[in-house]
């Protein structure tokens, strides 16, 4: 009687091996590929530090149109440094930034290559059908983000002129601008515009997983628009009103094409 319980428990034994085995295979591929992806940022952020002068001024344009737009059409009631001038409250102030920006712009350089290695590790793990979705979902996520990311670079000299509209409330105001603060103020833009304009994706993924349908959107799609107008007025970092506009009409938009893309991935009733 004792020799099946011993077959049993020498099978059970082999099991566990064979799962320790495998996990650590996948820690030890997840490690390669956590150490890839650091190499990747840290080039990344090389090449940045060395071209930070081009990423420096590319950036500085918003702030420079803004404040030219904001003498032309008041001119002599405040007074504006020469544009696009900064000035920094500490020696060692000029390197934060540039070591700061050149993090910002290296992890924008570095992550289509993050994304492969993330990839690389989460694929073998799907089913091909699985994998489908995936493949054609992630090009069309970073084109939005891209589209939005433009959106608020191109509305930001718009949003710099307002806030200056309100330096003739103090008569003989100088206005310094510390550079930090400008360019924390240039990525909050950006990311806010850029993850807003990810609606459709979080919307097909919502509908294919049964949470939310088209009949659903389109009933109350009355309300769905106050919200987004709602959300558009809370992420916009400038907070002035037509930065809140041109992130709220298209996102209106985006969420029109979402109540189709929708209908087309939601589960069909038997």
């Amino acid at each position: 009687m004792a020799l099946p319980l011993l077959k049993l428990t020498g099978a059970s034994d082999s099991l566990n091996d064979e799962k320790k085995a495998e996990l650590t295979e996948h820690l030890a591929e997840l490690r390669t590929r956590l150490l890839r992806s650091a190499m990747y940022m840290i080039v990344a952020c090389i090449i940045t530090y060395n071209i930070f002068h081009p990423i420096m001024n590319f950036l500085s344009q918003p702030l420079i149109q803004g404040i030219k737009a904001a003498a032309h059409s008041s001119p002599g009631a405040v007074q504006l440094v020469p544009p696009g001038s900064f000035v920094f409250h500490s020696f060692f102030g000029p390197f934060l930034l540039r070591l700061q920006l050149s993090l910002y712009a290296g992890l924008v350089l570095a992550s289509p290559f993050i994304v492969v290695e993330l990839w690389g590790f989460v694929s073998p793990g799907l089913t091909p059908a699985e994998r489908r979705p995936v493949r054609l979902v992630a090009p069309f996520s970073a084109l939005l983000f891209i589209a939005g990311g433009s959106l608020a670079f191109w509305v930001l000299p718009v949003g710099v002129k307002w806030f200056l509209s309100y330096l003739t409330d103090f008569p003989g105001a100088v206005l310094l601008q510390d550079p930090e603060d400008y360019v924390l103020f240039v990525v909050k833009m950006i990311l806010a515009f850029g993850l807003m304009f990810q609606l459709p994706i979080i919307m097909l993924g919502l509908g294919k997983v049964g949470i939310i349908n088209s009949k659903m959107l389109i009933q109350y799609w009355r309300h769905i628009v106050v919200g987004i107008t709602v959300v558009a007025m809370v992420v916009t970092p400038s907070n002035d009103p037509f930065s809140m506009i041109v992130l709220a009409v298209p996102m209106v938009f985006l969420f029109l094409i979402s109540i189709w893309l929708v209908k087309i991935v939601e589960p069909k009733a038997i």
